[in-house]
């Protein structure tokens, strides 16, 4: 994710240390913050002050005004924000960590030969190195959130003080030196309003999880009830309960189970322990598509046929297309449409007018958008196996006698089944899919159509009469068009094809459950029958 690697990596260590609402909101901080700032917004304030234009020649007039206007950059202000945001996540990993440290060197001392009984047993941890939100450890987690809190709420406040939420096209301004109140004309504010509307709805969205989070902790806490009251054991007579000290076996046992651990996959630094993972190729060239790329690559062993070909078009013929080839046609879209005027801001204007978002970041837009049902599937899975991992851990611990509900949704070798509640989410996921790609189709067809017209009419003020704005590359900028269109339709249509496929073999599995008729046997003689 390019700059954004080092943060990425840690954030991913944490998701395995946190609750459920915690997971999401790292995913809501890596996919619609980091990734939409890296591949989307970034570019559009790429040309800020290069074209910001004021009906004036006095020297330095336009660098006052530009920096009265925007004190600090929209781009600038939210990698802060991210970055401050972060913080009390990564402070909170640290006391983690620390924890998981000192309670590893304590299992080590319980399982060795001269081991003492009187240590102190682990409390923050289990036998698998997971964290058990508890005691100190909860209040750090709850510190970091009402930290986070005030933060979000902190910057989305200034935000509102420094610029407010929408971008005006057209800025007065009587700073020094400028001679007179002179206007000056921003570039693609249309564009810039819906990425800063976005990033604003984002950090709500950011603020809500903090603070449900918060209600979920004490709401668990509350639910969790008193501690019992420990007795006096007969293995322990002198002591509180003691603690079942570990044997040889226990200890073998452990070590087998650690190495599978370590050998397991990881899902972005997931519910089994965050794994420093050799990223695919295909991330290594797609820069900020990185972390969605490994998502999606993730999301194919527990996906239909018919889903690893709507992951494979998605791969290869939309987003290293869009990497690879669209993204360099549309790079130098608005320095050189060219308008029959040299009146100061009517190009701005005109090109705000008839491009009110780039294709190239309508496409990114769409691409994320569409990936996320399949995203929230991937939770979903995620969640489940981690559910029944402890359930098969719990089982081998179990007397024979005892009577456990087997695992339902996954094997011993983590193989999701399609069925039940995961094969609703799975159904839910395309049906969203499938709208959102309708949605996006329709949009960029009432945006601009599906032609890129090389001339452009436009008699928007300032522009002193009806002026003809000619665009660069029309023709090519056509065949992406085309082009992107053509994979939004096989997209549909692979979506619509799982479907029924999803229903057929639902209907056969249960046609191959119902009992087969069955023939009563009938003895000889009766109904008149004889003997022969």
């Amino acid at each position: 994710m390019g700059d954004w690697g080092f943060l990425s990596k840690l954030l991913d260590e944490v998701q395995s240390h946190s609750t459920v609402v915690g997971k999401i909101w790292m995913s809501v901080l890596f996919l619609f913050r980091i990734m939409v700032l890296g591949a989307g917004a970034e570019s559009v304030w790429g040309d800020e002050q290069s074209d910001f234009i004021c009906n004036t020649q006095q020297p330095g007039c336009e660098n006052v005004c530009y920096d009265w206007t925007f004190p600090i950059s929209h781009i600038r202000f939210w990698v802060l924000q991210i970055i401050f945001v972060s913080t009390p996540t990564l402070v909170y990993l640290g006391h983690a960590i620390h924890v998981i440290q000192s309670e590893k060197k304590l299992r080590e001392q319980l399982v060795s030969p001269g081991g003492t009984r009187l240590v102190k047993a682990p409390k923050y941890t289990d036998d698998n190195g997971r964290v058990k939100i508890k005691g100190r450890l909860l209040g750090s987690y709850m510190t970091q959130l009402v930290v986070k809190i005030i933060i979000e709420a902190a910057f989305i406040v200034g935000q509102y003080y420094l610029y407010g939420f929408v971008m005006v096209p057209m800025f007065p301004c009587s700073k020094t030196p400028c001679p007179f109140t002179v206007e000056c004309y921003m570039s693609r504010p249309t564009e810039k309003t819906i990425f800063i509307i976005f990033m604003l709805v984002v950090a709500c969205v950011s603020l809500l999880l903090n603070v449900i989070e918060v209600f979920y902790l004490l709401c668990t806490r509350v639910g969790r009830g008193p501690r019992p009251q420990r007795g006096f054991s007969q293995a322990y007579p002198a002591v509180l309960s003691g603690p079942q000290w570990p044997t040889t076996d226990d200890a073998l046992r452990q070590n087998k189970l650690n190495l599978e651990l370590e050998g397991s996959q990881s899902i972005g630094g997931g519910l089994d322990g965050a794994k420093d993972e050799k990223m695919p190729l295909k991330a290594q060239i797609m820069g900020e598509w990185g972390f969605l790329s490994s998502l999606l690559d993730k999301v194919q062993s527990h996906s239909t046929v018919v889903g690893k070909v709507w992951l494979s078009v998605l791969f290869i013929f939309r987003i290293m297309i869009l990497g690879a080839g669209a993204e360099k046609v549309w790079g130098d879209e608005q320095s050189k449409m060219v308008c029959n005027t040299k009146q100061p801001g009517c190009k701005n204007v005109c090109y705000d007018h008839a491009f009110p978002i780039s294709h190239i970041r309508f496409w990114v837009l769409q691409i994320i958008f569409v990936s996320t049902p399949t995203l929230i599937y991937l939770g979903h899975v995620m969640h489940v196996i981690h559910k029944e991992n402890k359930l098969r851990e719990k089982m081998q611990k179990l007397s024979q006698g005892q009577i456990v509900k087997p695992p339902k949704y996954s094997d011993d070798k983590g193989h999701i089944k399609l069925q039940g509640n995961l094969l609703g989410n799975y159904m839910t996921s395309i049906v969203f899919r499938i709208i959102l790609e309708l949605g996006f189709i329709v949009g960029q067809y009432y945006l601009y159509g599906f032609i890129m017209d090389p001339r452009i009419v436009c008699s928007r003020d300032p522009c002193p009469f009806t002026v003809e704005c000619y665009m660069s590359r029309p023709t090519e900028k056509t065949i992406f068009i085309i082009f992107m269109l053509v994979m939004s339709c096989i997209s549909v249509l692979l979506n619509v094809v799982e479907i029924f496929y999803l229903v057929c073999c639902r209907s056969n599995r249960r046609k191959s459950r119902d009992p087969p008729p069955f023939a009563l046997n009938v003895p000889p003689g009766v109904n008149g029958e004889k003997n022969l």
